[in-house]
């Protein structure tokens, strides 16, 4: 499909107001070569609303996202709620974190819709057949480090724009604008989970989740195990689809939840004290979904859910 605007036009009006807004935001604006750099949590304090943007960002001002309030039995926790008309776009051609930055020292995972420009990964691109021409380019980068020129150039070279033009929109998984923004990729983790079993996502027509959202630590490894147990064990999603096999959609339904994974059960926030980094290595890739999953069949009016809320397991990473 092809939108009215470019994604990396209606995410740059986003930023736009945010740019605006520096101060009150507890936000910072500066320039690498001639890049636009927009630290809202690795140098920053960052805000509640920062996080709204920067996931707003992320779906290619294609979402409304909102923060609400969630109970892990005597515990409230801040969430975040995400809707979007535009599940593929959003979620798919520019939220998911399918672009690994690495020049130098220097490491990222790029989201947002610069990927579109960038099509990276090419092979989702290609199935999904979305194409994205701008002279702009709005990349999120989820880092604990500033880019050098050198990454600067290196965007610029894989988005074909040039590098007054780019926006890199920096985010620390331990700032609170990082939390919520991982949070807010509940609907797009089922999306994903749905392409990697082999569903013809392109059937999906719209999407929506909800997911409460980590507190803070100060250790990135521990903030992303933090995070991941959130979605999976805490994320709720509901899609509205067009399928003609309600049989075979029940049976994809059932293997959607993380709890279909072999490795359902391990707490992240655990692994990650106790592999570091190559926790990521260590699991099932395939536990990385939402708790809950709902499908409502349009075609048929039918309606099939799947998976639970782990309140145990949220309660052993969140009261140590």
């Amino acid at each position: 499909m092809n939108l009215v605007k470019p994604m990396n036009e209606l995410a740059l009006n986003i930023l736009k107001d945010a740019i605006d807004r520096e101060k009150e935001l507890r936000i910072s604006v500066s320039k690498i070569g001639k890049a636009n750099v927009i630290d809202m949590g690795v140098k920053t304090q960052g805000s509640f609303e920062a996080g709204v943007i920067v996931s707003r960002v992320c779906l290619g001002g294609l979402a409304n996202v909102t923060l609400t309030n969630l109970s892990i039995g005597e515990i409230m926790l801040p969430a975040v709620s995400v809707s979007t008309d535009y599940p593929i776009e959003a979620c798919i051609a520019s939220q998911l974190a399918g672009w690994r930055i690495q020049v130098g020292e220097f490491f990222a995972n790029g989201s947002g819709p610069a990927r579109a420009l960038a099509r990276k990964p090419k092979k989702i691109f290609e199935f999904i057949e979305y194409v994205e021409y701008s002279n702009e380019a709005v990349l999120v980068l989820e880092t604990n480090q500033y880019p050098s020129e050198e990454v600067v150039n290196y965007v610029a070279r894989e988005v074909k724009v040039e590098p007054e033009n780019i926006y890199l929109v920096l985010v620390s998984p331990s700032s609170i604008a990082g939390s919520i923004q991982v949070s807010a990729r509940v609907v797009e983790t089922g999306i994903f989970k749905m392409y990697t079993i082999g569903y013809n996502i392109k059937t999906i027509r719209y999407g929506f989740g909800v997911c409460p959202i980590s507190p803070l630590h100060p250790d990135p490894l521990i903030m992303t195990g933090r995070t991941n147990d959130m979605l999976l064990y805490g994320g709720s999603t509901f899609y509205l689809v067009e399928h003609e096999d309600d049989v075979k959609l029940k049976e994809i339904v059932e293997k959607i939840p993380s709890s279909a994974s072999k490795d359902y059960g391990k707490s992240f926030t655990e692994l990650v004290k106790m592999y570091g980094w190559e926790f990521l290595y260590k699991v099932d890739p395939s536990v990385f979904a939402p708790a809950v999953v709902t499908v409502n069949n349009i075609k048929t009016g039918t309606t099939y859910s799947a998976g639970f809320i782990n309140i145990n397991m949220l309660k052993r990473m969140l009261i140590p």
